[in-house]
């Protein structure tokens, strides 16, 4: 969708795919980010063909939900803890960590992008060309204020329906990482804001939470040694 000088709103097609996402936010009139939009009565066919790469959406039980395009410091947070989340992985041989365009089938209907998602290397052949075909075994989600409800209520309970070990929230408004954990068939929750915050999945792998609440966040290769070093 793209904006005239006077404010009117101009679609621009370029596939049937980008022309049923535009009309979508065009009837229900969301111009501006940020915003949820929830469209109902989706199959999974229909998810396949209206998301691509450029798309961050979800679709929960026929509902398919699609987000704002991320903030900066969003994306500033992101691209810092892939870093450190990955290059920790990928030395330590422990699995593949990907990024938020990353697809998860949980269920029926269920197709749900965290930002960040962990897969043991030992499940690995869950791995398909497009999707992993199950939970992961830990998932990052990153906190926006229009995304908060979601991401803790709706998005929350699905990961605990479908058994993901470890999930973090990195609330960077409030300053806090809530983590929670598997234990058997029931979770449970710690908040930390400072300190030390260890993965009980990605065995040795830790973050100070106090990196992510700086202005400018650090020098993520500074943070992987230190890491490494621990």
């Amino acid at each position: 969708m793209v904006m005239g000088e006077k404010g009117e709103t101009r679609r621009k097609v370029r596939s049937k795919k980008d022309r049923n996402l535009t009309e979508l936010i065009y009837r229900t009139k969301v111009i501006e980010p940020p915003y949820l939009i929830r469209k109902f009565g989706v199959s999974e066919e229909e998810y396949d063909q209206l998301t691509d790469e450029d798309t961050k959406a979800d679709l929960f039980d026929g509902t398919l939900i699609i987000h704002s395009p991320a903030s900066i410091r969003h994306e500033d947070i992101f691209g810092f803890l892939f870093f450190l989340m990955r290059g920790y992985t990928e030395d330590k041989q422990l699995g593949k960590v990907l990024g938020s365009r990353a697809t998860m089938h949980l269920a029926h209907c269920r197709k749900f992008e965290p930002d960040i998602l962990f897969v043991r290397k030992e499940r690995l052949e869950l791995l398909k060309d497009k999707e992993l075909e199950g939970a992961a075994d830990m998932v990052v989600e990153i906190i926006s204020a229009w995304t908060r409800d979601y991401d803790l209520r709706e998005k929350r309970q699905v990961y605990h329906e479908a058994g993901i070990d470890e999930i973090w929230f990195i609330d960077d408004e409030e300053r806090k990482i809530v983590v929670d954990r598997r234990e058997g068939k029931k979770y449970t929750t710690d908040t930390t804001t400072s300190g030390k915050l260890d993965s009980e999945v990605m065995h040795g792998f830790f973050v100070q939470p106090e990196w992510f609440w700086r202005d400018i966040l650090p020098n993520p290769f500074f943070c992987l040694q230190e890491i490494f070093r621990e």
